[in-house]
């Protein structure tokens, strides 16, 4: 999912003309960072991706791709507690920690037991 939203990034950032380095400036990241999410390397937060479409003059949806935007979110209460959670988090760095947390953890949970 992340490579995919990092290229499309990359297809607006591109049909605008515009190199990584200024992208970057526009929304206060270093070059590395963009071709960082370009590239997939790392998982850019909502409220980064809303600076993004911003800077490339798109809308969030549009750097999303059509099969997971039209995902339903969250399934029930307990999701949808989590998801607002997760997007108070600033920090991409512990959303990648947690996330490596979680994924170890359901790697560990017997499969029947996942919904």
């Amino acid at each position: 999912m992340h490579k995919q939203i990092g290229q499309r990034i990359r297809e607006f950032r591109k049909k605008r003309g515009m190199l990584q380095g200024e992208l970057a400036k526009k929304v206060g990241l270093s070059t590395s960072a963009i071709s960082n999410f370009e590239r997939g390397r790392r998982r850019a937060s909502l409220n980064l991706l809303t600076e993004i479409g911003g800077a490339l003059d798109v809308k969030v949806s549009e750097l999303i791709p059509d099969s997971l935007s039209r995902k339903v979110l969250a399934e029930n209460k307990e999701e949808q507690t989590l998801l607002k959670q997760w997007r108070k988090i600033a920090s991409t760095d512990l959303q990648d920690r947690l996330l490596e947390v979680i994924e170890l953890s359901v790697s560990n949970v017997p499969r029947r037991s996942i919904r």
